[in-house]
């Protein structure tokens, strides 16, 4: 038990160099705590560590590295989801092409991703209920990434650039309907696909989140507000954090997944700018340092390479990674260009969109939660991820590299 301290110091260690290593490479940081996580995993160090690995990374000290990952998702959750909930387009001029690019961007790919897993459904475990892993796929793949994309856009230097904006407003409505999506499937899942439970799970879901949006968020408002007038700041975080953790409780408790609630709490607090800005500023170095890090290294730790065991494994892996690009990418310029947008900016937003990262991640690690995909179905998506992720950094600074050059040039010659 005593193991768990030294195991938290050498996460937080390998998470700190690993996302060193995938910044001066052009990628996310999450990207390296990724892989953090499989190099710390069985498939890797596991494999050369023999029994100091065991005692190491044992059940016990592994277990409470596990909770505090959780509560390192429901702290990503709720940030994520205020700014995601506080960004949305609220005029139909501004939201018209972003909500098609989003609408066509998730259509085609979730389209592909349920093909391909209806075909390979031979290949993985056949104890995963069909449905629920066909219709899992298609949203593993439709989602894209919105803090992947930022830190891409801030790494091209485009961030002026009108496709850029463009794709942070149609990442975000994806974000939001790709959760809505998990969490009907998730609620399926749960039902054990009996016609009677299925109802009863997904009118349970509808009803939490009819509660928690009328009658819970008028209460905490209410609360927030009286807190509030006390001048007090660190009650008002404390009300906010009580608040966030018994939404997480009550979501798990009502057998759904503790990420829902959390999100539910950030759509109910995103309209109140002060209460981020004070969460940021208190929370948001905590939970980006020690906690979110913990939860992306348990999922490239539940990955396992040993999992892709047949050549016939990493060809699904290589038509997962074709089918999740080409419909993401295919989706996304196809809509763009019907929004009238201009071949090199459609361009770069289905470059931009094909970002993968922390909201797939999330799919991925609740999906296997919730054994909604077997574990080489997880690691085939979650390597999938890995790989899309590289190739949308890649295009987007070798593109606009490009377009620079052809500027110094045209002036040149003039």
């Amino acid at each position: 038990m005593s193991n768990w301290m030294l195991q938290l110091c050498i996460v937080i260690v390998a998470t700190s160099v690993c996302g060193a290593f995938a910044h001066r490479l052009g990628q996310g940081k999450v990207i390296g705590e990724l892989l953090a996580g499989l190099l710390l995993g069985p498939s890797m160090l596991g494999a050369i560590g023999g029994a100091g690995y065991q005692a190491l990374f044992s059940p016990a000290s592994t277990s409470i590295v596990s909770h505090l990952g959780e509560l390192g998702l429901v702290f990503l959750m709720f940030q994520t989801g205020a700014h995601i909930v506080g960004d949305m387009p609220r005029t139909r001029s501004a939201s018209f092409a972003p909500f098609l690019i989003a609408a066509l961007g998730m259509i085609c790919p979730f389209a592909i991703g349920c093909a391909i897993a209806a075909l390979a459904d031979t290949a993985f475990a056949p104890r995963v209920p069909r449905l629920a892993s066909i219709l899992f796929c298609g949203i593993a793949l439709s989602v894209s990434a919105l803090p992947v994309m930022a830190r891409i856009i801030e790494e091209a230097g485009i961030a002026h650039r009108a496709s850029a904006k463009l794709s942070l407003l149609a990442a975000t409505v994806t974000d939001a309907v790709g959760w809505i999506m998990l969490a009907s499937v998730g609620a399926i899942a749960t039902s054990g696909f009996s016609p009677s439970s299925m109802l009863h799970n997904l009118l349970l879901l509808a009803v939490f989140f009819a509660v928690s949006i009328t009658v819970v968020r008028f209460a905490v408002h209410r609360l927030l507000d009286a807190v509030r007038r006390s001048g007090s700041s660190s009650a008002l975080l404390i009300c906010a954090l009580c608040y966030l953790l018994l939404s997480s409780w009550v979501a798990t408790t009502l057998g759904f997944h503790s990420a829902f609630g959390a999100l539910i709490a950030a759509v109910n607090m995103s309209a109140r700018r002060d209460l981020r800005q004070l969460w940021s500023r208190r929370f948001a170095g905590l939970a980006e340092l020690v906690l979110t890090p913990l939860f992306f290294v348990s999922v490239g730790i539940q990955a396992s390479i040993s999992a892709l065991h047949s050549p016939t494994l990493w060809g699904w892996l290589l038509l997962f990674l074709v089918g999740g690009v080409a419909g993401k990418f295919g989706g996304c310029y196809a809509a763009a260009r019907l929004c009238r947008i201009e071949p090199e900016e459609a361009r770069m937003v289905a470059a931009l969109m094909n970002s993968r990262g922390t909201v797939e991640l999330l799919v991925l690690s609740i999906g296997l939660q919730l054994h909604l995909i077997p574990a080489s179905l997880y690691t085939v998506l979650l390597i999938a991820t890995l790989a899309m992720t590289a190739l949308s950094a890649r295009w987007a600074h070798k593109w606009t590299r490009e377009e620079r050059r052809d500027v110094r040039h045209a002036v040149t010659a003039s």
